[in-house]
Protein backbone atom coordinates (compact mmCIF):
# COMPACT_ATOMS: atom_id res chain seq x y z
CA UNK A 1 0.00 0.00 0.00
CA UNK A 2 1.63 3.66 -0.73
CA UNK A 3 1.87 5.96 1.92
CA UNK A 4 0.51 9.08 0.84
CA UNK A 5 1.55 10.92 4.15
CA UNK A 6 5.13 12.18 4.28
CA UNK A 7 5.42 14.36 7.41
CA UNK A 8 8.43 16.15 8.16
CA UNK A 9 10.52 17.41 11.04
CA UNK A 10 11.35 20.92 11.86
CA UNK A 11 14.98 20.04 10.06
CA UNK A 12 13.77 18.80 7.41
CA UNK A 13 11.30 22.03 6.64
CA UNK A 14 14.14 24.54 7.94
CA UNK A 15 16.46 22.58 5.13
CA UNK A 16 13.78 22.85 2.42
CA UNK A 17 13.20 26.53 3.08
CA UNK A 18 16.57 26.73 2.76
CA UNK A 19 17.01 24.68 -0.91
CA UNK A 20 14.06 26.63 -2.20
CA UNK A 21 16.07 30.43 -1.37
CA UNK A 22 19.21 28.90 -2.77
CA UNK A 23 17.38 28.37 -5.87
CA UNK A 24 15.91 30.92 -6.18
CA UNK A 25 18.95 33.67 -5.42
CA UNK A 26 22.05 31.68 -6.56
CA UNK A 27 20.22 29.25 -9.88
CA UNK A 28 17.39 30.52 -11.34
CA UNK A 29 18.78 34.34 -12.25
CA UNK A 30 21.48 32.04 -14.53
CA UNK A 31 20.11 28.72 -15.37
CA UNK A 32 19.29 29.74 -18.55
CA UNK A 33 22.83 30.84 -19.27
CA UNK A 34 24.37 27.99 -18.04
CA UNK A 35 22.58 25.84 -20.37
CA UNK A 36 23.40 28.49 -23.09
CA UNK A 37 27.03 28.07 -22.47
CA UNK A 38 26.88 24.15 -21.16
CA UNK A 39 28.88 24.69 -18.54
CA UNK A 40 28.06 24.88 -14.56
CA UNK A 41 30.66 27.01 -12.35
CA UNK A 42 32.31 25.06 -9.73
CA UNK A 43 31.47 27.33 -7.22
CA UNK A 44 27.92 26.68 -7.76
CA UNK A 45 28.91 23.16 -5.94
CA UNK A 46 30.46 24.78 -3.31
CA UNK A 47 27.96 26.99 -2.07
CA UNK A 48 25.02 24.04 -2.18
CA UNK A 49 28.29 22.03 0.05
CA UNK A 50 28.16 24.41 2.28
CA UNK A 51 24.30 24.32 2.99
CA UNK A 52 24.41 20.30 3.43
CA UNK A 53 23.06 20.02 -0.35
CA UNK A 54 26.21 17.84 -1.50
CA UNK A 55 25.53 15.26 1.91
CA UNK A 56 21.54 15.30 2.19
CA UNK A 57 21.02 11.72 3.42
CA UNK A 58 24.83 11.58 4.45
CA UNK A 59 25.20 10.45 8.35
CA UNK A 60 26.35 13.68 10.83
CA UNK A 61 29.09 11.81 11.92
CA UNK A 62 30.67 12.24 8.48
CA UNK A 63 29.83 15.71 7.68
CA UNK A 64 26.56 15.11 5.81
CA UNK A 65 22.78 16.32 7.00
CA UNK A 66 21.64 12.80 7.86
CA UNK A 67 18.14 14.08 6.49
CA UNK A 68 15.45 11.43 5.03
CA UNK A 69 14.95 10.36 1.66
CA UNK A 70 11.77 11.89 1.19
CA UNK A 71 12.94 15.30 2.23
CA UNK A 72 16.25 14.61 -0.41
CA UNK A 73 13.51 13.78 -3.19
CA UNK A 74 11.80 17.43 -2.17
CA UNK A 75 15.01 18.96 -2.74
CA UNK A 76 15.62 17.44 -5.99
CA UNK A 77 12.54 17.75 -7.16
CA UNK A 78 13.16 21.94 -6.23
CA UNK A 79 16.46 22.44 -7.96
CA UNK A 80 15.08 20.26 -11.02
CA UNK A 81 12.48 23.50 -11.33
CA UNK A 82 15.06 25.59 -12.17
CA UNK A 83 17.69 23.85 -13.23
CA UNK A 84 17.99 20.48 -14.15
CA UNK A 85 21.25 20.11 -15.39
CA UNK A 86 22.41 20.84 -11.41
CA UNK A 87 19.91 19.16 -9.78
CA UNK A 88 21.02 15.91 -11.91
CA UNK A 89 24.96 16.43 -10.97
CA UNK A 90 23.60 17.01 -7.78
CA UNK A 91 21.17 14.23 -7.70
CA UNK A 92 23.82 11.74 -9.15
CA UNK A 93 26.40 13.14 -6.44
CA UNK A 94 24.35 12.56 -3.17
CA UNK A 95 22.83 9.05 -4.31
CA UNK A 96 25.36 7.31 -6.44
CA UNK A 97 29.04 8.56 -5.45
CA UNK A 98 28.09 9.46 -1.85
CA UNK A 99 25.99 6.61 -1.79
CA UNK A 100 28.18 3.97 -2.36
CA UNK A 101 31.24 4.68 -0.38
CA UNK A 102 28.70 4.82 2.39
CA UNK A 103 26.97 1.72 1.84
CA UNK A 104 29.83 0.06 1.47
CA UNK A 105 33.44 1.51 2.22
CA UNK A 106 35.59 0.59 5.12
CA UNK A 107 35.45 3.06 8.14
CA UNK A 108 38.84 4.37 6.68
CA UNK A 109 37.54 4.68 3.05
CA UNK A 110 34.13 6.54 4.85
CA UNK A 111 36.35 9.17 7.01
CA UNK A 112 38.97 9.50 3.99
CA UNK A 113 36.07 10.47 1.47
CA UNK A 114 33.15 11.40 2.12
CA UNK A 115 33.62 14.35 4.15
CA UNK A 116 35.26 16.22 1.31
CA UNK A 117 32.32 15.07 -0.88
CA UNK A 118 29.64 16.17 0.93
CA UNK A 119 31.45 19.62 1.85
CA UNK A 120 31.10 19.93 -1.80
CA UNK A 121 34.96 20.56 -2.12
CA UNK A 122 35.18 17.42 -4.30
CA UNK A 123 32.25 16.67 -6.36
CA UNK A 124 31.64 13.12 -6.84
CA UNK A 125 30.87 11.14 -10.04
CA UNK A 126 29.98 7.18 -11.09
CA UNK A 127 31.09 5.27 -14.29
CA UNK A 128 29.26 2.05 -15.12
CA UNK A 129 28.08 2.89 -18.75
CA UNK A 130 31.01 2.32 -21.37
CA UNK A 131 30.54 2.22 -25.19
CA UNK A 132 29.68 -1.34 -25.36
CA UNK A 133 27.90 -1.81 -21.75
CA UNK A 134 25.12 -0.13 -20.03
CA UNK A 135 21.87 -1.73 -17.85
CA UNK A 136 23.94 -5.18 -19.28
CA UNK A 137 26.67 -5.61 -16.63
CA UNK A 138 27.57 -8.67 -17.80
CA UNK A 139 29.31 -6.66 -20.78
CA UNK A 140 31.65 -4.75 -19.14
CA UNK A 141 34.84 -4.48 -20.56
CA UNK A 142 36.66 -2.21 -18.45
CA UNK A 143 38.73 -4.42 -16.08
CA UNK A 144 40.59 -4.20 -12.76
CA UNK A 145 44.21 -5.81 -12.19
CA UNK A 146 45.29 -6.24 -8.54
CA UNK A 147 48.63 -4.97 -7.89
CA UNK A 148 49.99 -5.63 -4.15
CA UNK A 149 47.87 -2.99 -2.18
CA UNK A 150 45.98 -1.44 -5.05
CA UNK A 151 44.65 -2.10 -8.47
CA UNK A 152 44.99 -1.11 -12.03
CA UNK A 153 42.18 0.01 -14.50
CA UNK A 154 41.75 -0.38 -17.95
CA UNK A 155 39.23 0.72 -20.42
CA UNK A 156 36.54 2.98 -20.97
CA UNK A 157 33.42 5.06 -19.65
CA UNK A 158 30.94 6.57 -21.60
CA UNK A 159 28.03 9.04 -20.62
CA UNK A 160 29.10 9.51 -16.92
CA UNK A 161 27.62 12.44 -15.73
CA UNK A 162 30.01 15.09 -13.86
CA UNK A 163 33.00 13.29 -15.54
CA UNK A 164 35.12 15.61 -16.65
CA UNK A 165 34.68 17.93 -13.40
CA UNK A 166 35.02 15.29 -10.71
CA UNK A 167 37.61 14.88 -8.24
CA UNK A 168 36.59 11.22 -7.58
CA UNK A 169 34.74 8.30 -9.52
CA UNK A 170 33.51 5.44 -8.73
CA UNK A 171 34.66 2.58 -11.10
CA UNK A 172 32.44 -0.65 -11.84
CA UNK A 173 35.09 -2.65 -13.72
CA UNK A 174 35.73 -6.61 -14.23
CA UNK A 175 37.91 -8.69 -11.85
CA UNK A 176 38.21 -11.43 -13.50
CA UNK A 177 35.27 -14.88 -14.01
CA UNK A 178 33.01 -16.72 -11.78
CA UNK A 179 32.91 -20.42 -11.49
CA UNK A 180 29.93 -19.72 -13.88
CA UNK A 181 31.94 -18.07 -16.72
CA UNK A 182 30.64 -14.88 -15.87
CA UNK A 183 32.12 -11.17 -15.90
CA UNK A 184 33.16 -11.01 -11.77
CA UNK A 185 32.25 -7.41 -11.30
CA UNK A 186 33.71 -5.14 -8.54
CA UNK A 187 33.86 -1.55 -7.91
CA UNK A 188 36.85 0.66 -7.23
CA UNK A 189 37.63 4.32 -6.11
CA UNK A 190 39.74 6.42 -8.22
CA UNK A 191 40.79 10.04 -8.08
CA UNK A 192 40.63 12.39 -10.84
CA UNK A 193 44.23 12.44 -11.31
CA UNK A 194 44.33 8.40 -12.73
CA UNK A 195 42.11 9.23 -15.62
CA UNK A 196 42.04 10.47 -19.18
CA UNK A 197 38.81 13.16 -19.54
CA UNK A 198 38.72 12.44 -23.44
CA UNK A 199 35.98 14.76 -24.47
CA UNK A 200 32.69 16.46 -23.48
CA UNK A 201 29.73 14.92 -25.07
CA UNK A 202 27.28 17.27 -26.24
CA UNK A 203 23.79 16.26 -26.02
CA UNK A 204 20.38 17.42 -26.78
CA UNK A 205 19.19 18.13 -23.11
CA UNK A 206 20.59 18.58 -19.88
CA UNK A 207 23.31 20.56 -21.35
CA UNK A 208 25.08 22.28 -18.66
CA UNK A 209 25.87 18.78 -17.36
CA UNK A 210 29.25 17.66 -17.78
CA UNK A 211 28.52 14.23 -19.87
CA UNK A 212 31.10 12.64 -20.33
CA UNK A 213 33.92 10.32 -21.72
CA UNK A 214 36.99 8.54 -19.71
CA UNK A 215 39.71 6.46 -20.41
CA UNK A 216 41.36 4.56 -17.85
CA UNK A 217 45.10 3.51 -18.63
CA UNK A 218 46.95 1.52 -15.81
CA UNK A 219 44.77 3.72 -13.79
CA UNK A 220 45.58 3.15 -10.12
CA UNK A 221 42.26 2.66 -7.84
CA UNK A 222 41.49 1.07 -4.56
CA UNK A 223 38.57 -1.93 -3.80
CA UNK A 224 35.25 -0.53 -2.44
CA UNK A 225 33.82 -3.44 -0.52
CA UNK A 226 34.11 -6.76 -1.42
CA UNK A 227 35.53 -8.10 -4.38
CA UNK A 228 33.19 -9.70 -6.86
CA UNK A 229 30.23 -7.44 -5.62
CA UNK A 230 30.32 -4.88 -7.58
CA UNK A 231 27.01 -5.56 -9.80
CA UNK A 232 24.78 -5.96 -5.93
CA UNK A 233 26.54 -2.76 -5.11
CA UNK A 234 25.40 -0.87 -8.02
CA UNK A 235 22.01 -1.80 -8.39
CA UNK A 236 21.70 -1.11 -4.24
CA UNK A 237 22.66 2.65 -5.29
CA UNK A 238 20.24 2.26 -8.58
CA UNK A 239 17.58 1.82 -6.52
CA UNK A 240 18.22 5.01 -4.79
CA UNK A 241 19.43 6.81 -7.29
CA UNK A 242 15.88 6.33 -10.05
CA UNK A 243 14.07 7.79 -7.08
CA UNK A 244 15.67 10.82 -7.48
CA UNK A 245 15.87 10.52 -11.06
CA UNK A 246 12.21 10.69 -10.62
CA UNK A 247 11.83 13.55 -8.51
CA UNK A 248 13.90 15.51 -10.62
CA UNK A 249 11.12 14.57 -13.78
CA UNK A 250 8.53 16.01 -10.98
CA UNK A 251 10.08 19.21 -10.76
CA UNK A 252 10.81 20.08 -14.33
CA UNK A 253 7.24 18.74 -15.19
CA UNK A 254 5.64 20.60 -12.28
CA UNK A 255 7.82 23.92 -13.62
CA UNK A 256 6.34 23.47 -17.17
CA UNK A 257 2.47 22.90 -15.82
CA UNK A 258 2.84 25.74 -13.42
CA UNK A 259 3.27 27.92 -16.78
CA UNK A 260 1.20 26.50 -18.86
CA UNK A 261 -1.74 26.90 -16.23
CA UNK A 262 -0.89 30.62 -15.78
CA UNK A 263 -0.22 31.05 -19.84
CA UNK A 264 -3.49 29.61 -20.18
CA UNK A 265 -5.69 31.93 -18.01
CA UNK A 266 -3.31 35.10 -19.42
CA UNK A 267 -3.39 34.72 -23.21
CA UNK A 268 -6.27 35.64 -24.72
CA UNK A 269 -7.77 34.91 -28.41
CA UNK A 270 -11.04 35.00 -29.84
CA UNK A 271 -11.77 37.43 -26.56
CA UNK A 272 -11.69 34.80 -24.30
CA UNK A 273 -8.48 33.12 -22.00
CA UNK A 274 -7.37 30.04 -24.14
CA UNK A 275 -8.18 28.10 -21.19
CA UNK A 276 -11.52 28.49 -21.35
CA UNK A 277 -11.61 26.69 -24.34
CA UNK A 278 -11.83 22.66 -23.80
CA UNK A 279 -9.22 21.26 -26.02
CA UNK A 280 -6.32 23.56 -23.40
CA UNK A 281 -8.58 22.42 -20.46
CA UNK A 282 -8.30 18.56 -21.21
CA UNK A 283 -3.99 18.97 -21.53
CA UNK A 284 -3.81 20.92 -18.49
CA UNK A 285 -6.48 18.12 -16.84
CA UNK A 286 -4.13 15.36 -17.92
CA UNK A 287 -1.29 16.92 -17.03
CA UNK A 288 -2.36 17.82 -13.13
CA UNK A 289 -3.62 14.37 -12.99
CA UNK A 290 0.24 12.79 -14.39
CA UNK A 291 2.08 15.18 -12.20
CA UNK A 292 0.02 14.52 -9.01
CA UNK A 293 0.41 10.86 -9.28
CA UNK A 294 4.23 10.88 -10.25
CA UNK A 295 4.54 12.93 -7.27
CA UNK A 296 3.08 10.00 -4.90
CA UNK A 297 5.14 7.37 -6.47
CA UNK A 298 8.06 8.86 -5.95
CA UNK A 299 7.71 9.75 -2.30
CA UNK A 300 5.92 6.44 -1.42
CA UNK A 301 9.49 4.69 -3.22
CA UNK A 302 11.37 7.25 -0.88
CA UNK A 303 9.46 6.64 2.26
CA UNK A 304 10.03 2.70 2.00
CA UNK A 305 13.89 3.49 1.65
CA UNK A 306 13.68 5.65 4.68
CA UNK A 307 11.98 2.23 6.48
CA UNK A 308 15.06 0.07 4.82
CA UNK A 309 13.07 -1.78 3.02
CA UNK A 310 13.79 -2.91 -0.44
CA UNK A 311 12.98 -0.51 -3.30
CA UNK A 312 13.52 -2.08 -7.08
CA UNK A 313 9.84 -2.20 -7.89
CA UNK A 314 8.87 1.06 -6.41
CA UNK A 315 11.83 3.13 -7.55
CA UNK A 316 11.66 2.23 -11.11
CA UNK A 317 7.87 2.40 -11.23
CA UNK A 318 8.35 6.30 -9.62
CA UNK A 319 11.31 6.26 -12.26
CA UNK A 320 9.32 5.34 -15.47
CA UNK A 321 5.74 6.90 -14.96
CA UNK A 322 7.89 10.32 -13.44
CA UNK A 323 9.93 10.44 -16.36
CA UNK A 324 7.63 9.45 -19.08
CA UNK A 325 5.14 11.99 -17.46
CA UNK A 326 7.57 14.56 -17.53
CA UNK A 327 8.05 14.48 -21.45
CA UNK A 328 3.95 14.71 -21.99
CA UNK A 329 3.28 17.53 -19.41
CA UNK A 330 6.31 19.56 -20.81
CA UNK A 331 5.19 19.11 -24.73
CA UNK A 332 2.11 20.07 -23.80
CA UNK A 333 2.79 23.13 -22.08
CA UNK A 334 4.96 23.70 -25.34
CA UNK A 335 1.58 23.52 -27.35
CA UNK A 336 -0.50 25.41 -24.87
CA UNK A 337 2.13 28.12 -25.53
CA UNK A 338 2.35 27.62 -29.30
CA UNK A 339 5.14 29.41 -31.22
CA UNK A 340 6.44 31.38 -27.74
CA UNK A 341 7.10 27.88 -26.00
CA UNK A 342 9.16 26.63 -29.13
CA UNK A 343 11.33 29.90 -29.10
CA UNK A 344 14.08 30.35 -26.36
CA UNK A 345 12.42 33.44 -25.55
CA UNK A 346 10.92 31.23 -22.60
CA UNK A 347 12.63 28.22 -20.90
CA UNK A 348 9.97 25.70 -21.94
CA UNK A 349 11.73 24.43 -25.01
CA UNK A 350 14.87 23.46 -22.22
CA UNK A 351 12.28 22.05 -20.01
CA UNK A 352 11.34 19.40 -22.70
CA UNK A 353 14.73 19.11 -23.40
CA UNK A 354 15.78 18.07 -19.89
CA UNK A 355 12.58 16.06 -19.23
CA UNK A 356 14.02 13.38 -21.44
CA UNK A 357 17.13 12.60 -20.12
CA UNK A 358 14.67 11.49 -17.34
CA UNK A 359 14.10 8.17 -19.92
CA UNK A 360 17.09 7.39 -20.68
CA UNK A 361 19.63 7.84 -17.52
CA UNK A 362 19.80 5.27 -14.61
CA UNK A 363 18.06 2.86 -17.08
CA UNK A 364 15.92 3.11 -20.10
CA UNK A 365 12.26 3.20 -19.80
CA UNK A 366 12.02 -0.20 -21.17
CA UNK A 367 14.67 -1.41 -18.87
CA UNK A 368 12.54 -0.26 -15.91
CA UNK A 369 9.40 -2.20 -17.80
CA UNK A 370 11.79 -5.26 -17.60
CA UNK A 371 12.42 -5.13 -13.74
CA UNK A 372 8.82 -4.07 -12.94
CA UNK A 373 7.60 -7.09 -14.57
CA UNK A 374 9.97 -9.18 -13.06
CA UNK A 375 9.00 -8.04 -9.48
CA UNK A 376 5.46 -8.44 -10.85
CA UNK A 377 5.20 -11.88 -11.47
CA UNK A 378 6.45 -13.01 -8.86
CA UNK A 379 4.19 -11.42 -6.63
CA UNK A 380 1.28 -13.25 -8.58
CA UNK A 381 -0.63 -15.09 -6.12
CA UNK A 382 -2.02 -18.98 -6.77
CA UNK A 383 -5.10 -18.99 -8.50
CA UNK A 384 -7.68 -21.51 -7.60
CA UNK A 385 -9.47 -22.41 -10.51
CA UNK A 386 -13.37 -23.19 -9.84
CA UNK A 387 -14.37 -26.33 -11.77
CA UNK A 388 -18.07 -27.02 -11.97
CA UNK A 389 -19.10 -30.76 -11.29
CA UNK A 390 -20.16 -33.03 -14.52
CA UNK A 391 -23.72 -32.94 -14.28
CA UNK A 392 -26.32 -35.50 -16.57
CA UNK A 393 -27.61 -33.67 -19.42
CA UNK A 394 -31.42 -32.38 -18.61
CA UNK A 395 -33.79 -35.01 -18.84
CA UNK A 396 -37.40 -34.66 -20.40
CA UNK A 397 -39.75 -36.05 -17.94
CA UNK A 398 -42.30 -36.89 -20.89
CA UNK A 399 -39.51 -38.68 -22.66
CA UNK A 400 -39.83 -42.68 -22.43
CA UNK A 401 -37.04 -44.08 -20.77
CA UNK A 402 -35.07 -45.66 -23.50
CA UNK A 403 -36.41 -44.42 -26.15
CA UNK A 404 -38.01 -41.34 -28.26
CA UNK A 405 -40.10 -38.82 -26.95
CA UNK A 406 -43.27 -37.98 -29.00
CA UNK A 407 -42.68 -34.44 -30.67
CA UNK A 408 -44.66 -31.64 -29.08
CA UNK A 409 -46.01 -29.51 -31.53
CA UNK A 410 -45.08 -25.85 -31.34
CA UNK A 411 -47.08 -23.54 -29.66
CA UNK A 412 -49.34 -21.68 -31.83
CA UNK A 413 -49.44 -24.59 -34.40
CA UNK A 414 -52.35 -25.63 -35.73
Amino acid sequence: MMTLEHPLDDESRAFLATVEEFNRTEVAPYADQWDHDEQLPREIFTKAGKLGIMGMVAPKEYGGRGLSYVTSALAVKELGKTCASLAMDIAAHNALSVGQINLFGTEEQKQKYIPRLVSGEWIGAWGLTEPNAGSDTGGIETKGEQHGDHWHINGMKHFITSGRVADLIIVIATTGRTEAGKNEISAFIMMKDQLEAVRKIHTYGMRASETSELRFTNSKAEILGERGRGREQALTVLDRGRISIAALAVGIAEAAFDRANSYANERKQFGHAIGNFQAIQWMLVDSAMELEASEVMTLHAAHLQDQGKNTTKESAMAKLFASESAVKICDRSMQIHGGYGYSRDLPIERYLRDAKLCTIGEGTSEVQRLVIARHVLKEAKPLKLAHRESKEPNVDPMRPAGGNAQKQPAVGAS
